[in-house]
């Protein structure tokens, strides 16, 4: 079994690369490849979309009968070249298409993390894990955007790229060089087993859940600063606020408070985050914005570890190939999430926090249907990795 400290180093440094440039976007398409950065931005992010909700369930299949140390070596290699040559490319189309083809490996390596999780039989290491997962998420989008900042002063950004090459080189020796006898065999049936429960609905609320999350980030600083005067770097530490809220969570609650049954946790803390965004779309104290805003935050990171929980729960050994689904049903909520958002910002720039809050009851009135069968489940034939 591939060790958690390899799975979160790698997972970290894959998202630190991937969110480096993007909260810059349309400042670095304009001034490097003298386009519209704000449309192209909107065009860049769904093209990456479209390629990650099509390769991640691929990849998940293919770990069902490729080793999963071959997949992760081969697809860090590959990221490095392509690493290289994005550092090099000077046109707009030529930075897509390279991030595209990134992004056909990238997607890959996220599947490390139920991969991992997939193979530990004990409820508090599983809940251990999930929690880490989410710190290294928050960690990374924290660092990446204080990096980002720096990085985008440079005259030339992309070279960068090179340097997240070089990580991706050495996680791939790191992995290469393993001993076979210093890895665990993995004690799993040759079968994956189908979980007692259907995932549909699970994964219709998932597609809620991160719909009423995403809906509210492309405009955020944006009502902040109209609403309330704030300046860029206010506005930016409220936007990063649920990722602070995570890591304190992550240091101060106990994983055992994951053990055993979840789903109500879920929705009292899914619905107190919905009230938490009706209070920020119309609070008339900046205080009161901010207070909401912190708690906010402690939901979301508390709701977030609670719906891997549930699915490792419930998948077992067959984590990483309904990850793949949750993967791609996420990325679908994150396409359309910032066309909805573009629509009702134009009426009131605080419609996509209550559209959020919406979303959220959504995903709270979709989880009890999660038993209802639907007969999209299989036995496929267990990876050997």
């Amino acid at each position: 079994m591939i060790s958690p400290r390899f799975v979160f180093i790698c997972l970290f440094m894959t998202m630190t690369s991937e969110v480096l440039l993007s909260p810059f976007y349309p400042q670095y398409f304009t001034n490097a490849f003298h386009v519209d950065g704000v449309a192209m931005t909107s065009f860049f992010i769904i093209c990456c979309r479209i390629v990650v909700i099509v390769m991640t369930p691929l990849w998940g299949m293919l770990l069902k009968k490729w080793k999963v140390k071959h997949i992760i070596v081969a697809s860090l290699l590959m990221t490095a070249l392509v690493k290289v040559i994005l550092s090099e490319v000077s046109t707009f189309y030529g930075f897509l298409a390279t991030s595209l083809v990134l992004l056909v490996f990238q997607s890959s390596l996220y599947l490390l993390y139920p991969y991992l999780v997939g193979g530990m039989k004990n409820g508090q290491k599983k809940a251990s894990a999930a929690t880490t997962y989410v710190f290294i998420v928050h960690t990374a989008i924290i660092v990446a955007s204080l990096f980002g900042s720096t990085i985008i002063a440079w005259e030339m950004p992309l070279k960068v790229y090179q340097y997240f090459a070089l990580a991706d080189m050495v996680l791939a020796v790191w992995l290469l060089t393993r001993k076979a006898s210093s890895l665990k065999k993995e004690k799993i049936p040759p079968y994956i087993q189908s979980i007692n429960e259907p995932i549909f609905f699970y994964l219709l609320a998932i597609f809620f859940f991160h719909l009423g999350h995403n809906v509210i980030r492309p405009y955020f600083t944006l009502f902040t600063n109209e609403t309330y005067g704030m300046s860029s770097q206010g506005s930016a530490l409220l936007y990063v606020m649920p990722s602070i809220m995570a890591i304190v969570l992550k240091l101060t609650v106990p994983t055992k408070l994951f053990n055993g049954k979840v789903i109500p946790l879920f929705y009292g803390v899914t619905g107190a985050s919905a009230l938490l965004l009706c209070l920020q779309a119309y609070a008339d104290h900046l205080s009161m914005f901010i207070i909401s805003r912190i708690l906010y935050g402690a939901g979301f990171y508390l709701s977030m570890v609670i719906l891997d929980i549930y699915l490792f729960q419930k998948s077992k050994e067959g984590a990483a190939y309904y990850y793949s689904w949750l993967i791609a049903v996420q990325n679908i909520a994150l396409l359309i999430a910032p066309l909805l958002a573009l629509e009702i910002s134009k009426v009131n720039l605080a419609l996509p926090l209550a559209a959020g809050a919406a979303a959220l009851l959504a995903a709270s009135a979709v989880m009890p249907l999660r038993n209802k069968t639907i007969p999209i489940l299989r036995q496929v034939k267990e990876n050997e990795g």
